[in-house]
């Protein structure tokens, strides 16, 4: 436009911007989703243990509705 080159550096640092930007944006779609935090209360144990009462429970009440 003015006649004039534009310096190898700042292509490089454009350069970089646009690959550092679009590995921001793209990040989620290569890293696997995270799991919801647990309760601070309760280790994972507890929770299994929790859930598997809870479906023995749901199983038999299923049992004795048939």
């Amino acid at each position: 436009m003015f006649g004039r080159r534009i310096p190898f550096n700042q292509i490089a640092v454009a350069a970089l911007a646009g690959v550092v930007g679009g590995v921001y944006i793209y990040r989620p779609i290569f890293e696997p989703p995270r799991k919801p935090p647990s309760a601070p209360d309760q280790d994972p144990e507890e929770q299994r243990a929790e859930t598997t009462q809870q479906a023995q429970q749901n199983a038999s009440a299923a049992k004795d509705g048939v």
